[in-house]
């Protein structure tokens, strides 16, 4: 009786050791990397002022990615977002997002006044007017990949 005590101890030690080494190796957590990319975007000077990140916890991982624009950001009319910081927000996104094992973004844009903004003329600038679903910009992750760097 008393082995099998010895034996049954043991296994719960190995594998309470085993759960907590693998918890400390786990690496930040999904609210931490986008946290990062929240904040990458916000410092990254291209007239991002707010940006908030959302993973989506299921097998599809997308990213919705909501920022919020500065002035400067907009074309002239203060409507549509320049091909020029839309190029740049996919670049800091990509670059940023790049250990999260998304498989698509879901990009909106606001002005600083909360109102929604567009992204339909600098997408069409960039060839990516497919891509313009409703208020957002979807892309696959293949696509957006290709910005980092930019």
């Amino acid at each position: 009786m008393r082995r099998y005590t010895i034996r049954t101890g043991m296994a719960v030690l190995a594998a309470a050791l085993l759960f907590g080494l693998t918890a400390c190796f786990g690496g930040p957590s999904a609210s931490d990397k986008e946290a990062r990319l929240a904040s990458a975007l916000e410092s990254a000077g291209v007239g991002v002022v707010g940006a908030k990140v959302v993973t989506t916890p299921s097998s599809a991982g997308g990213l919705t990615v909501t920022v919020k624009l500065a002035p400067e950001a907009l074309d002239t009319t203060g409507r549509d977002v320049t091909a020029e910081t839309l190029t740049r927000i996919l670049a800091v996104s990509a670059e940023n997002a790049s250990d999260m094992r998304v498989t698509s973004l879901y990009l909106y844009a606001d002005d600083e006044a909360g109102r929604d903004v567009s992204l339909r003329d600098a997408a069409t600038e960039l060839g990516l007017e497919k891509s313009i679903e409703g208020d957002s910009l979807t892309l696959v992750a293949e696509e957006w990949k290709l910005y980092a760097g930019k």
